[in-house]
């Protein structure tokens, strides 16, 4: 399965058909990302996604600190393995239901012990959390090019109190700060990060809290060169083992598990020619892009058009799923009544 790039799409029959021309990159990549962003959150993606949109990945955790924040490329978790064991993902909604186990961790000594499960917590903002507050934050530069681009820190001063300040006579809540080499620094300490925000650059922009007294820094968060708001999908997990194999002697301390877990991909807009483009199914594309393309006119005929191209799209992809992955070679396949499905003698489930 080849990796489908902006520039196989530029090159193909997607420009003419839209009425471009090849080289009106700006366009095409517009088109191109209205189109998957469309498909990859239509309804007939369901939860599992189209071809090339999930993947294994793996973390290192420790019970002491049992999160995993995921980066910007991954939306979900899908399935998850703890100690190469098969752990329950659940959302937010698991601790709240009315005859549940209620919220977790469980801070009483003799509650009853729970198994590892995933359960679904709010969008982080770095990738670790500050601590020992109060704070600077400290935003390192990459690329000497990126210098007079602008940063916005978003949080809570050292009296707890939301940070406010003027641009350009506009009341913003955070601070903004221009990139300067080798760092830039807030000019007051924040107690809690609710939000960074920066400009596109050309290298990524790092960013640490700075101890006011003794000068230590701790790595909290690297932000790409096109991303532009930080905010990461985070997953706790609850009675994690303490170790995997084999387990620690009697005294020991706790070591870090192997987490393991097939993910959802998220969109990340292409710009230019050397961008992957998520889905790789380049009529599927084309078709789609066609879709936003009558979608944006206003007339009957072509909103039907829209809507006859998008199924042809959808077709596409099936066909792709069933291409690589096979139409019967499901990882479970549970038939309680064989080949007498209810549906045949015209009863439904309760």
């Amino acid at each position: 399965m080849q990796r489908l790039r902006l520039y196989d799409v530029r090159q193909s029959r997607m420009p003419r058909v839209l009425g471009l021309c090849a080289d009106n990159l700006p366009a095409i990549a517009g088109y191109t990302n209205s189109a998957v962003r469309r498909l990859l959150y239509c309804k007939e993606a369901m939860e599992e996604g189209w071809n090339g949109s999930w993947a294994e990945i793996a973390f290192n955790i420790s019970r002491a600190h049992p999160y995993i924040t995921l980066p910007r490329e991954i939306a979900r978790l899908e399935a998850a393995d703890v100690c190469d064991v098969p752990v329950t993902l659940r959302n937010q909604y698991a601790e709240y239901l009315r005859f549940g186990n209620g919220r977790l961790p469980k801070r009483c000594l003799n509650c009853l012990p729970f198994v590892t499960q995933g359960l679904a917590r709010n969008n982080a903002v770095t990738f670790i959390d500050m601590t020992l507050p109060p704070q600077y934050i400290t935003a390192f530069l990459t690329d000497p090019n990126d210098v007079g681009k602008r940063v916005f820190i978003q949080g809570w001063d050292s009296n707890d109190v939301p940070i406010y300040t003027l641009d350009g006579g506009t009341n913003v809540q955070g601070v903004f700060m221009n990139l300067d080499s080798p760092f830039v620094t807030t000019p007051m300490t924040l107690n809690r990060l609710t939000g960074i925000q920066k400009d596109v650059t050309l290298g990524e922009v790092r960013y640490y809290q700075t101890d006011p007294t003794t000068g230590e820094q701790v790595w909290l968060l690297t932000m790409q060169p096109t991303e532009t708001t930080a905010s990461y999908r985070r997953y706790y997990f609850d009675s994690l083992p303490c170790s995997c194999f084999p387990p620690p002697a009697p005294g020991a301390s706790c070591t870090d598990v192997r987490v393991t877990a097939i993910a959802k991909l998220d969109m990340i807009p292409v710009a230019v020619d050397t961008d992957y483009v998520l889905l790789t199914n380049l009529e599927a594309i084309i078709e789609e892009s066609q879709s936003v393309r009558y979608s944006e006119m206003d007339s009957k005929d072509a909103k039907e058009m829209a809507h006859e191209r998008h199924l042809q799209a959808v077709r596409l992809l099936m066909g792709e799923l069933g291409h690589y992955n096979g139409v019967d070679a499901n990882a479970v396949n549970f038939a309680p009544f064989g080949s007498a499905r209810l549906e045949r003698i015209r009863i439904n489930m309760i």
